[in-house]
């Protein structure tokens, strides 16, 4: 029975965090709740890790399990990129570093993922998905190697 009742309510808690509004984190100064000056990035199957050469600091880029968006001001922005490690921790992927770039219009949504197939990141939009900039990767590494050389 305790068990049960713990159980329903880490469900209940699951279920208010997926149907609550999205924290938003304001990138580089863009200003929040300023949709005519900022677009939304939103974290699909890759990292955010830095916009314009800036790498973003790890406080600002919470557990990715937490309901987030960024907010980056609108214009034309090269977007840093890691894939999400997967697999099978004896035989992982790849680490992969992606430089997007992408002209984000201003009170769009955007999303950024991979085609692990392709290995192609790219920037679609949430409201259509037609995707709006696609990148190669930069630099491949091995797995868990400590992370992207942004510089």
């Amino acid at each position: 029975m305790r068990h049960c009742f713990k159980s329903f309510i880490l469900l209940l808690f699951v279920l208010l965090a997926a149907c609550s509004k999205p924290r938003q984190i304001a990138i580089n100064g863009a200003p929040l709740h300023e949709p005519s000056k900022t677009a939304i990035l939103q974290e699909g199957s890759l990292f955010f890790r830095g916009l314009d050469g800036r790498h973003l600091d790890l406080a600002d880029t919470p557990n990715p399990y937490d309901n987030v968006v960024f907010v980056v001001t609108a214009g034309k922005h090269v977007i840093g990129a890691m894939n999400i490690q997967g697999g099978h921790f004896a035989m992982p992927e790849d680490l992969r570093c992606y430089r997007i770039e992408a002209d984000l219009q201003p009170g769009m949504e955007y999303m950024i993922a991979e085609d692990k197939e392709l290995r192609v990141a790219y920037v679609k939009r949430k409201d259509n998905n037609v995707r709006i900039a696609t990148a190669r990767p930069f630099e491949t590494q091995a797995a868990y190697s400590g992370g992207c050389n942004w510089k």
